[in-house]
């Protein structure tokens, strides 16, 4: 009669299994879980008491979770409180250790009776199992004291322990469902800073004279680095610059709108390019902390004269380019070039004039045009961005060479934003 009773006691804890294994697959958050895992653990083991101890990788001590206790009067610090485990320490920290389950009876000395004495809860047994997922440990499930007999046995510790395996899937599960939905709410969050960002990108100016001007720019991320403006002032004068904020993403986006603002208001006040990156170098300096440096080749052109003042700091060179009957002419303008923007307070930076001929493009670009990878990661590099444009058909040669490094790419993913602004004169 006592081996039926066994029996039937076993099946009825098999089910109770299936129907955690169940209850466990519709779990999506960890808060909602650790209960529904405490609760469920007592009933597979008919315990009193249960508690589960989570493993932090990065201090390697357990931290108690959650606990219940269902014997009246007794205080709940019994099970939890604000405090760790080290590895190796009791017996839940041997467990998590070893990663070895431990049942112990009414006499094992490896019981801590002292809390016992504490708290006036007396432990007559006890389970302690790890929790697992391909052997990485989670945590640790402990019960204590079964209702209906003196001593758990070995029954009850392979009940637990394929409980704890149930457990384990199942708090994966739920950290990987919290990771999605966390990814998904950074992708919102970045689309509609992608949509800000997009509205900050000037509508281009039509220009008299047979001049045009052309910019595009592309993040490799939803949200970039990268950026270009043009700013007409009421003298004819045209501010156009191109900057790279180092790295990408919505840091690099933040600092690159700060920097949008600030040079517009200086547009509007400085007729230098040295003096408005001595500025702008300044207020990233005080403001920013070297927490970024950005990389800025600004350009003020006179679109009476023609002439064009150049300005560097850090950035790639401006191109020019000049048609000619066997095709085009690439010459890098060998302006000075000055540190980075963010880096070193009280920096100069030195101007360059060069006057825009008929028939001549200005090109620039930002490094991810010539950083650009292909799948074999061989880089676009400048030799190649050369190569093209003088083997171009003509002005607007900024469109020519962005579908030249799409193609290298071939799908690749971009490494880097890339920029392009080219303004020309029509020969």
């Amino acid at each position: 009669m006592e081996r039926k009773e066994k029996s039937t006691r076993q099946e009825s804890r098999l089910r109770m299994l299936i129907q955690a294994n169940q209850m466990l697959a519709q779990m999506e958050s960890l808060p909602e879980l650790l209960p529904r895992l405490l609760k469920l653990a007592q009933d597979v083991t008919e315990s009193i008491a249960c508690s589960i101890l989570l493993y932090d990788g990065v201090q390697d001590v357990l931290r108690f979770a959650l606990a219940r206790n269902d014997t009246p009067g007794v205080a709940q610090q019994l099970l939890e409180g604000d405090f760790t485990v080290q590895m190796g320490e009791g017996i839940a920290g041997s467990v998590a250790q070893t990663r070895t389950s431990i049942l112990c009876g009414p006499c094992d000395s490896r019981i801590n009776r002292d809390t016992d004495a504490a708290t006036g809860f007396v432990t007559r047994s006890l389970l302690c199992v790890p929790i697992l997922y391909k052997n990485e440990l989670l945590g640790v499930a402990q019960v204590l004291n079964p209702r209906y007999t003196e001593s758990f046995d070995r029954d009850d510790l392979e009940i637990l322990e394929s409980f704890a395996h149930l457990a384990g899937v199942a708090m994966v599960r739920s950290k990987l469902l919290d990771a999605l939905l966390e990814q998904e709410r950074m992708n919102v969050q970045l689309q509609a800073a992608a949509k800000i960002q997009q509205a900050f990108l000037p509508k281009l100016p039509e220009l008299d004279g047979g001049c045009h001007i052309w910019a595009q720019t592309r993040a490799a991320i939803h949200v970039g680095g990268d950026m270009y403006d043009c700013i007409m002032l009421p003298d004819g004068r045209m501010v156009t610059y191109i900057a790279d904020v180092a790295g990408k993403g919505l840091g690099a986006a933040l600092v690159g709108t700060a920097v949008w603002s600030r040079m517009r208001s200086l547009a509007m006040t400085e007729k230098s390019p040295s003096k408005i990156l001595k500025l702008l170098n300044e207020m990233l300096v005080n403001d920013m902390e070297n927490a970024l440096f950005v990389t800025v080749c600004i350009a003020v052109y006179d679109t009476g004269t023609h002439a064009l003042d150049l300005a560097n700091a850090g950035h790639l060179l401006p191109l020019r380019i000049a048609r000619t009957s066997g095709g085009a002419e690439v010459e890098e303008i060998a302006l000075p070039t000055g540190l980075p923007l963010g880096i070193e307070p009280d920096l100069a930076y030195t101007e360059y004039r060069v006057e825009l001929r008929s028939g001549e493009s200005l090109l620039l670009l930002s490094d991810g045009i010539t950083e650009a990878r292909s799948a074999t990661h061989e880089l676009f590099g400048e030799e190649r961005v050369t190569d093209l444009l003088r083997h171009a058909t003509g002005a607007p040669y900024g469109p020519k060479l962005m579908g030249g490094v799409d193609r290298w790419q071939a799908g690749v993913p971009s490494n880097d934003d890339k920029t392009i602004v080219e303004f020309w004169r029509e020969a």
